[in-house]
């Protein structure tokens, strides 16, 4: 919740998903212009969405994708669009990686919004 807060403060519209996503992954993600993906999430749970993001959702595969991570963790997706970010940091930072991050790829709407898979 505080990194929701954090990034709403930041002008941010986050829509937090549960540790274990149920649902077609184009649904949890409609609207969404980019997927943070909270420190201590399941590697198998975060393997298994983002491989569905580009198996059932082609019109997703372009979106930028943020891997907060609490150590250098070996077996980070290689998926390009996949952005592995150290987590804790200063919210200016990870703004900036944010930012960054959607200026790579064109915009999908007017408003910035992001996705946050959260644990438990």
């Amino acid at each position: 919740r505080a990194l929701c807060a954090l990034l709403e403060s930041s002008g941010y519209h986050i829509t937090p998903l549960d540790s274990y996503p149920t649902g077609v992954v184009g649904e949890l993600l409609e609207g969404a212009d980019l997927l943070l993906l909270a420190p201590r999430l399941d590697a198998g749970v975060r393997g298994a969405f983002l491989g569905a993001m580009g198996k059932s959702t082609p019109q997703k595969v372009d979106m930028p994708v943020i891997v907060l991570s609490t150590t250098v963790e070996e077996g980070l997706p290689e998926k390009e669009g996949v952005l592995s970010v150290p987590w804790p940091c200063e919210t200016k930072v990870l703004v900036e990686r944010i930012e960054a991050a959607l200026l790579d790829v064109p915009p999908a709407s007017s408003t910035t919004s992001t996705t946050q898979a959260r644990t438990g």
